[in-house]
């Protein structure tokens, strides 16, 4: 804008529409004229100018201020008849039905992209997501290699020397295994209490051990069926009335037949007993009993026996003083015959010579951040080769972004293209969430190597990414007219502006209408591939940084989007106007400029006469 005594003044000038007259918050007739009056004049001349540049309205050229004081009574002339004749076709479009169902769909497109990009993020926060080591096994029927992020390269020579095996006992083989025992008492495994009733096989003895208070064997800890205690086995039936729906209770939950007492024996609201108390798991097998332990292959069952129930079936004999021992023999009937009873053993390897033990068959601390899982004995050494392939990585980084640039997509599609949104705060918010924090780490990085560049040339540079941010100043059209508004407002009515809160101008551009590929994710496939070869550690904190890294700052965000952000969007409220609520005040702002305009005028005067 220029004011001078040769050039013409240049305002643009936009009347006000019935639906804005009093829709500074929301388009409600509720809104009272004294809320209005209480609107700072500074806010509303610079949404006026942005709901001009929006709109499109052709600007109004004047000759000097005498000019735009008469352009302001066309104005107002002109709003006045639009006020009389509105328009049918497109009054109060935003409140019909299909108008609002249309935004309903695309909400629900957008809330299900961003589900969607929830997922692939907590999938990529995955310990081993973004993994640019490669393991192979010349003898993977022998031993398997998983190479984690930070695996050395090279290549190691490995040897299986013995594998890991858990301690097991075994009863004597029983003449009657489905009859009952005879004994009741108990016994303990691993500190572990186990009751024995006489009407018990070692069946039941067996489901004692792994299940524990879980008689139904269904993970739940059951009360009692009786539910009214009167010790029958009924279904109760209440019928319905006007103070409530009717009742069906069947007692039978498990459909044995009988009245269960309640699983929990000791009252303490919990699941007693089973695999995870014991350390270990019993089967039947040739009508034994035989315990295997869970606790690891340098962990030995420890079994207590104050009731002998155990020494009834064969897990411990008499010494020579006949004081019962644990069991060390029992040979099974093969040819030749096999001890049944086997002590704990660590697995065995040796890598490049050093000799390595662990409790399992894996082997985490035998090569750095690499698993290695033994499956066989072998006197032959398998070459383990750990190599850099960044090919699945860049695949997991190109799925990330292409899922958020999906979503951005969507939400810029409805903001700026289908523009159902484009006046909703709520959705411009979630917008921004997803493109101002997440993306910040990304933005500085590539502002930083630009510098880099063109400073190195031709040179490479060692620390670059391979991502970037597109179009992040680049607006379209209309967005640039909301800018230049912006800066001819600034200039000419700077008293105006003063004191304005900053924030009100620094949303100008997030408010501003953008093409579809705005703040989405870049990907150069090669230049990634390459940065995570010889930047693997800034890439890796580029997505795992807990404060600034893409990948915890996107989960934060999501989750507050899909909690509350999104279920505050409704597509049924009307849009939020930031016209002008009477065209009085189009005369009044008019009157402003053209003072500022009269001031500008008779300076520039004073310093061409001096």
């Amino acid at each position: 804008m220029q004011v001078s005594g040769s050039s013409s003044a240049r305002f643009l000038i936009f009347p006000t529409l019935s639906g804005q007259r009093n829709a500074s918050v929301s388009n409600s007739p509720a809104s009272s004229a004294p809320s209005q009056e209480l609107r700072s004049n500074k806010r509303d001349i610079l949404f006026d100018a942005f709901t001009a540049s929006k709109s499109k309205a052709a600007s109004v050229e004047a000759s000097g201020p005498l000019a735009l004081f008469r352009s302001a009574d066309a104005v107002q002339f002109l709003a006045s008849r639009v006020d009389s004749k509105p328009t049918p076709i497109a009054d109060n479009l935003d409140k019909s039905s299909r108008f609002q169902d249309l935004k309903a769909s695309q909400l629900g497109e957008v809330k299900t992209s961003l589900q969607k990009l929830q997922t692939r993020v907590s999938e990529l926060r995955d310990a081993d997501a973004l993994n640019t080591r490669s393991g192979k096994s010349t003898k993977s029927d022998v031993v398997e290699v998983n190479a984690g992020k930070d695996s050395p390269e090279g290549t190691f020579s490995v040897q299986t020397k013995q594998l890991a095996k858990p301690h097991v006992l075994v009863s004597d083989a029983q003449t009657t295994p489905l009859g009952a025992l005879g004994v009741s008492g108990s016994f303990f495994i691993n500190g572990s209490k186990i009751a024995v009733e006489s009407t018990n096989s070692i069946f039941d003895i067996r489901n004692k051990i792994n299940f524990g208070e879980d008689q139904n064997q269904n993970g739940v800890l059951d009360g009692a069926e009786d539910i009214n205690n009167n010790n029958v086995l009924e279904t109760i039936t209440l019928q319905g009335s006007e103070f409530g729906a009717g009742v069906f209770i069947q007692e039978d939950l498990n459909g044995n037949g009988a009245l269960d007492a309640s699983e929990d024996a000791n009252n303490n609201q919990r699941l007693d007993g089973g695999v995870d108390d014991t350390k270990v798991i019993a089967n039947v097998r040739d009508n034994r009993l035989v315990f295997t332990s869970t606790a690891g292959s340098d962990t030995k069952i420890d079994l207590r026996d104050d009731d002998n129930i155990l020494l009834g079936l064969g897990f411990f004999e008499g010494d020579r003083k006949g004081n019962p021992v644990l069991k060390e023999r029992d040979f099974d009937t093969r040819n030749p015959p096999v001890n049944l009873i086997q002590n704990p053993q660590r697995a065995k390897i040796e890598v490049d010579g050093q000799e390595v033990t662990s409790t399992t068959n894996t082997f985490t601390n035998a090569i750095a951040d690499t698993t290695l899982t033994v499956k066989q004995v072998s006197q032959r050494k398998a070459q383990i080769q750990i190599t850099f392939d960044a090919a699945e990585a860049v695949s997991q980084i190109q799925s990330l972004f292409s899922q958020f640039n999906d979503s951005v997509g969507a939400l810029n599609n409805i903001l700026a293209e289908a523009r159902t949104f484009q006046g909703d705060p709520g959705i411009q918010k979630i917008r921004n969430a997803l493109t101002g924090e997440p993306q910040e780490k990304v933005r500085e990085l590539s502002e930083r190597n630009e510098t880099i560049d063109a400073v190195l040339g031709p040179k490479e540079n060692q620390r670059l990414i391979g991502i970037e941010v597109r179009n992040t100043a680049k607006d379209n059209v209309e967005a640039e007219a909301v800018t230049s508004t912006a800066q001819k407002l600034k200039s000419g009515m700077t008293l105006a502006f003063k004191n304005q809160e900053q924030d009100l101008l620094n949303q100008l551009t997030s408010i501003g209408i953008r093409t579809l590929e705005d703040d989405t994710f870049a990907v150069d496939a090669d230049k990634l591939k390459r940065a995570l070869e010889i930047n693997a550690e800034e890439v890796s904190d580029l997505f795992n940084d807990s404060e600034k890294g893409i990948l915890p700052v996107l989960d934060k965000k999501l989750s507050q989007i899909l909690a509350s952000d999104l279920e505050g969007v409704d597509p049924t409220r009307p849009e939020t106007s930031l016209g002008s609520p009477t065209s009085n005040r189009v005369a009044r702002q008019l009157r402003q400029f053209a003072e500022n305009s009269t001031q500008t005028q008779t300076v520039q005067t004073l310093i061409s006469v001096a």
